[in-house]
């Protein structure tokens, strides 16, 4: 369970972030009233194929490949990150990795310096998938998309990598909106007649619970929506055409499990990260409380104080806080598969 958090220091602005990312920089012009997204996704598929270029290739120590997954009669996607020594066969864990981007944008290649880093740290298989994005596949494709690769892992890890295996460990998790859907899977999968033995969930700034549908009982721990209205990271136009386009219910659990009717009995040992400048924070802290207090889950929290939504992906140049929160989800991978070996073997 995680100690107080004082959210009033959480949203004081980080001093290097002010100084190179507020003060150095021009404000953006406001985006257009009716946002394309095919226009959008192009254009940041494009930035992101420049900003791979300039990483460059795996490091010694990895090697990184494309896999098709079947699911429904057709494929998609996915790339796959492991560690290049020998291993065994069976002996590597696996780390199913869901990107963010607003169910609308982003592909299997986001977060690829993080993603690199705990495959070869954590050595561990890690599998990005390139689910199915909106509006032409709104909600909930993409969770029946994760759900359905989540399967076939747990049945094919030999196909994913020759030294898989789901007894070594199986995570999963993503960032952003990528998070809100591997939690709508964990619950999901919790509820089939023959679920996936997941051992942990990885939540990195997760969207989980929209003011709307808070329950009373915490509603007053829900302040950072109004805490960090001035924070428009990302702007508040750009939301609201990722969820026109991606057209959620929040009165489901595909979307808010949070208030799933069978409640959060059976959900794995979970590791949350929250930024203090972000509107979603105390989603994530509430959950957190909820599993920890309320439910006797393990879970570990990391806070980035004075930090906006994703700061990784729009601000590479706070290096000193990318290399924290990089390490922090090398050990937190770590920490999910011990805690989740003990968790299994009770």
């Amino acid at each position: 369970m995680a100690p107080h958090v004082d959210k009033t220091h959480c949203s004081e602005p980080d001093a290097a972030f002010v100084k190179v990312e507020i003060e150095n920089k021009p404000r953006p012009p406001p985006l257009p009233a009716n946002i394309e997204i095919s226009a959008l996704r192009q254009h940041t598929n494009n930035e992101k194929l420049k900003a791979r270029k300039a990483l460059g290739a795996a490091g010694p120590g990895l090697i990184e490949q494309d896999i098709k997954i079947p699911v429904e009669g057709r494929e998609l996607d996915a790339y796959v990150y492991a560690p290049s020594r020998e291993s065994p066969a069976g002996s590597l864990p696996i780390y199913l990795f869901l990107h963010g981007g607003g169910f609308c944008i982003g592909n299997r290649f986001d977060d690829m310096e993080s993603n690199r880093r705990i495959a070869l740290e954590a050595n561990i298989v890690v599998v990005s998938l390139e689910y199915s994005l909106a509006p032409e596949h709104p909600f909930p494709q993409a969770v029946y998309d994760a759900l359905e690769t989540l399967q076939w892992i747990a049945k094919n890890p030999a196909a994913v990598h020759p030294s898989a295996s789901v007894s070594r460990g199986l995570i999963l998790g993503g960032t952003s909106a990528g998070a809100n859907i591997a939690n709508a899977v964990v619950y999901l999968n919790r509820d089939q007649d023959d679920p996936v033995q997941i051992t942990g969930q990885f939540l990195s700034v997760p969207p989980l619970l929209p003011f709307p549908v808070v329950p009373d009982k915490y509603k007053e721990d829900y302040v950072s929506f109004q805490q960090n209205l001035s924070v428009t990271i990302p702007p508040p136009e750009l939301v609201q055409a990722f969820m026109k386009a991606y057209k959620p219910d929040i009165n489901s659990p595909l979307f808010v499990p949070f208030n799933h009717p069978r409640g959060h009995a059976g959900v794995p040992p979970t590791y949350i990260q929250v930024c203090g400048m972000d509107s979603l924070r105390d989603e994530g802290l509430i959950y957190e409380r909820v599993l920890a207090e309320e439910n006797g889950v393990p879970t570990r929290l990391d806070i980035y104080p004075g930090l906006p939504h994703h700061f990784w992906e729009f601000f590479p140049t706070l290096d000193q806080h990318i290399e924290k929160r990089t390490n922090d989800s090398v050990k937190a991978i770590l920490w999910l598969l011990e805690i989740g070996h003990k968790a299994a073997a009770r």
